[in-house]
């Protein structure tokens, strides 16, 4: 198990994404390529939680490389300070999902029907393209950038960069719970109060 401080400035988010983007790459790594893809009905497979994080990082990724103008003309200004992870995490747990929040739309993963080792390395090998990406634009941005810009949310609503980038942050590690559900393992809690 990892266990990584709940990070707050930006050096410490990009330090708990890189650890923690690699400890969500091998986890998914060391699944066996016939569970990897497979799944109850209903439920999930391994494979899906993983492009599931592939998709719900990318927006993360175009935002944080766009001119900070177009996000301030289409988003407004933060009025708030931002919340810490685990207050976003508390809101995501405790209202969206305790209230029905699901990914929907472009956020639901599809796996084809490839269900070969090559095809499971092809999307371990996205998920480190698309942390290297975000690790890269993160890179970019300053501490006071982070609580003056609004991004929108699908189940959240509007949140400063920080607080969706304390949600990415906690959303890994919940996929990453919920496929140690799948797979009768305990579940790891990587973010320390």
């Amino acid at each position: 198990m990892i266990q990584l401080r709940s990070p707050f400035n930006q050096a410490e988010i990009l330090e708990s994404w890189t650890v923690g983007g690699t400890a969500v790459h091998d986890f998914f790594a060391a699944i066996e390529t016939g569970t990897f893809f497979a799944a109850p009905p209903g439920i999930w497979s391994p494979a899906e939680n993983l492009v599931h994080l592939i998709k719900s990082c990318s927006p993360v990724i175009m935002a944080l490389n766009v001119p900070k103008t177009v996000l301030r003309i289409r988003f407004g200004w933060a009025k708030d300070e931002s919340r810490t992870l685990v207050q976003v995490r508390h809101t995501y747990v405790n209202d969206a999902l305790a209230n029905g929040g699901r990914a929907g739309g472009s956020f639901v993963p599809e796996v084809r029907d490839d269900f070969s080792a090559a095809h499971q390395a092809r999307i371990l090998a996205k998920w480190q393209e698309k942390g290297d990406a975000l690790a890269a634009a993160l890179q970019k941005w300053s501490d006071k950038d982070l609580d003056k810009y609004l991004l929108p949310h699908p189940l959240l609503g509007k949140m400063t960069v920080r607080e969706i980038l304390f949600f990415t942050l906690y959303h890994n590690m919940h996929h990453v719970n919920d496929v140690q559900r799948l797979l009768g393992q305990s579940e790891a809690e990587w973010f320390g109060a």
